[in-house]
C-alpha cells in the first residue's frame, strides 16, 4: 500500500510507534461538540485537537492535562475552555500502533492530501484481540477531490472503506463508549403505564446517576461530580415526596430519611466549591490590591473546603451510606408484590404526575405571592427550594409532557430560579464571610484584609439587594396567564 501511494505521489516518513490516548470529560463534552482531543506519544508528547471542518491544532506538552489550567493560555486552550468548564480531562481510550504518515504535494509544494498507515493497532489495558491495520486518508481543506481520487484507487485494489477511523474502530471492538456518561433525568415513560412502574423507572435512572458520580465525588476529580451527585440525590428526594400512595410506605419512609441525610452531607462541601469557583468573579472588580489582601480569606476557604470534602468522603464510604444504596437498588430491581401496593400504585402514571406537578405549581405561586421587600431571607430561600422541587418533577417526568408547552413553561420557571439562586448564593456567602472574620482576626490578619472583607461583603450585598429588587418582575412573569396556559397544555395532554 505504501508503494502504491508513493507511486500516486505521496512521500512517506519513517514509521514510528505511537501511543494515542483519546481524552475527554466524563460526560463527553468534546465529542458532543464534534471535537476530538488526542494525546500522542512518540518522540515527544503532543496534544492534537481536531474535528468537523476545522484545521487540526497541535500543542507540545510535558504531561497529560487533567484540568484546563494545565494548558498554557492561548488559542488551543481557548478553543475548549467554554466546552469543558470545570470538568476534568481523562483518558477514554489508549491505542498503540505503528504509524507512517505520507503527504501528497502539488507542483507548488502545497499539501493536497495526507495518508496515515496504521499497523498493529491495539487497545491498551484490554485483552489483546485482533490487531487492526488501516489506511486513513485525510482531506486537506480546499482539496477534497484529491482525497476522493485516492480513496477510489484504494477501493480499486480491494480495500474496504470503513464507517469509523482507526481509533473509533478500536473503541467499538473493545466495547468502549466514547460518548461519555449521559446524565439525563428523563427516561421514556408512557402516561398509561402503572404509576408504580413509572416511578420505579425514574428512581432507577436517578440511581444510575448517583452511582456514576459517587466515586468521582469521593476522589474530587472535578467539582461537577459532587454537583451531579447532589442533584441526583435531591431529585430522588423530590420524587419520593411525590410518590405518596404509590410507593409502599415502609420503603418510601426509609429511603426518604436516608437520602435526606445523604443530601445534607453534600451541602457544606458543595457550598464551598461554589464559593471558590465564583471567587474571581466576586473579587476581580475590587481591584488587584483588594484581591491580594483577600489571599488569607481564600486560603481559609480552601482549608475549610478540604475539611468538608474529607468529612463527605468519610460519609460516602460509611456503612450507613453503602447499606442505604444497596437496599435501594435491591428494591428497584426485585419483583413487586402487586397485591400489596398502595391505592394509587396501579393508577395511570400520567394522571398521578399531572396532579403532583399542578399541586407543586399552585404551592409555589401561593408562596411567591406572599413575598414582599420586607420578607425574611429564610422565606425567600424556602420559595427557592419549592421552585427546585417543581423543576425536578418536570425534569424527571419530562418524557410524559409535550415538548412545546413544557419548554415554554420551564423557560419562565428557570428565570425565576436564577433570580432566587443569585439571592441565596449572596446570602450564604455573606454569612460565610462573617463567620470567617473572628478566625482571621485571631490568626493575625492585617487591617488591609479586614478592609477588603468589608468591600467583598458590600459587593455581595449589592448583588443580594439587586436580585431581591428584581424578584417582583421575575415572579410576575412566572405568575402570569401565559405561563399557566403553557402548564395547562402540558398537563392536559397526560391527565385525560
Amino acid at each position: 500500500m505504501v508503494a502504491l501511494l508513493t507511486d500516486f505521489g505521496f512521500l512517506f516518513g519513517d514509521p514510528q510507534t505511537v501511543t494515542t490516548t483519546l481524552v475527554d470529560t466524563f460526560d463527553g463534552r468534546l465529542r458532543r461538540a464534534g471535537l476530538r482531543l488526542e494525546l500522542r506519544k512518540s518522540e515527544q508528547l503532543e496534544l492534537v485537537l481536531s474535528g468537523d471542518d476545522i484545521v487540526p491544532a497541535r500543542l507540545t506538552v510535558e504531561r497529560a492535562p487533567s484540568v484546563l489550567a494545565d494548558l498554557p493560555r492561548g488559542p488551543f486552550r481557548s478553543r475548549i475552555a467554554e466546552l469543558i468548564d470545570v470538568r476534568a480531562l481523562a483518558p477514554r481510550l489508549r491505542v498503540r500502533m505503528n504509524c507512517s504518515t505520507g503527504v501528497w504535494r502539488d507542483s507548488t509544494d502545497k499539501a493536497v492530501s495526507i495518508a496515515e498507515l496504521n499497523e498493529g493497532a491495539r487497545v491498551l489495558g484490554r485483552p489483546d484481540g485482533e490487531r487492526a491495520t488501516t489506511i486513513e486518508i485525510h482531506e486537506v481543506p480546499g482539496y477534497a477531490k484529491q482525497a476522493v481520487r485516492v480513496r477510489e484507487v484504494l477501493a480499486g485494489v480491494g480495500l474496504v472503506e470503513q464507517d469509523h477511523d482507526t481509533l473509533e474502530r478500536c473503541a467499538v471492538e473493545s466495547g468502549v463508549d466514547l460518548a461519555g456518561f449521559k446524565g439525563s433525568a428523563t427516561v421514556p415513560l408512557d402516561p398509561q403505564m402503572a404509576a408504580i412502574d413509572g416511578f420505579r423507572a425514574v428512581f432507577a435512572n436517578l440511581a444510575v446517576a448517583i452511582s456514576a458520580n459517587w466515586q468521582g465525588a469521593i476522589d474530587q476529580i472535578d467539582p461537577k461530580f459532587l454537583h451531579d451527585l447532589r442533584i441526583a440525590l435531591r431529585r430522588t428526594r423530590t420524587v419520593l415526596r411525590a410518590a405518596t400512595s404509590v410507593v409502599p410506605t415502609d420503603v418510601s419512609t426509609a429511603a426518604a430519611e436516608g437520602f435526606a441525610w445523604l443530601a445534607g452531607a453534600t451541602g457544606p462541601s458543595r457550598d464551598l466549591d461554589v464559593y471558590l469557583l465564583e471567587w474571581e468573579h466576586y473579587t476581580g472588580p475590587l481591584g488587584p490590591e483588594a484581591v491580594s489582601a483577600l489571599a488569607p480569606v481564600r486560603d481559609l476557604l480552601e482549608q475549610r473546603c478540604r475539611d468538608a470534602h474529607l468529612e463527605l468522603e468519610q460519609t460516602l464510604q460509611s456503612d450507613r451510606a453503602v447499606e442505604l444504596i444497596t437496599e435501594w437498588r435491591a428494591w428497584l430491581t426485585e419483583p413487586l408484590d402487586r397485591a400489596d401496593l398502595p391505592r394509587r400504585a396501579e393508577r395511570p402514571l400520567g394522571k398521578v404526575v399531572a396532579k403532583r406537578i399542578d399541586r407543586a405549581h399552585s404551592a409555589l405561586v401561593e408562596a411567591g405571592r406572599m413575598i414582599d421587600p420586607d420578607t425574611p431571607a429564610e422565606q425567600v430561600h424556602e420559595l427557592r427550594k419549592d421552585a427546585k422541587k417543581l423543576r425536578y418533577l418536570i425534569e424527571c417526568f419530562g418524557s410524559l409532557l409535550p415538548d412545546k408547552p413544557r419548554k415554554r413553561y420551564v423557560k419562565h420557571l428557570k428565570a425565576l430560579q436564577e433570580n432566587l439562586g443569585e439571592h441565596q448564593d449572596a446570602e450564604v456567602h455573606i454569612a460565610l464571610l462573617r463567620s470567617l472574620t473572628p478566625e482571621l482576626e485571631t490568626a493575625g490578619a492585617g487591617a488591609d484584609t479586614m478592609v477588603a472583607i468589608g468591600q467583598l461583603t458590600e459587593r455581595l450585598n449589592q448583588t443580594r439587594i439587586a436580585s431581591r429588587a428584581e424578584f417582583a418582575e421575575r415572579f410576575a412573569d412566572y405568575d402570569s396567564h401565559r405561563t399557566q396556559q403553557a402548564l395547562d397544555a402540558a398537563l392536559d395532554a397526560i391527565s385525560s
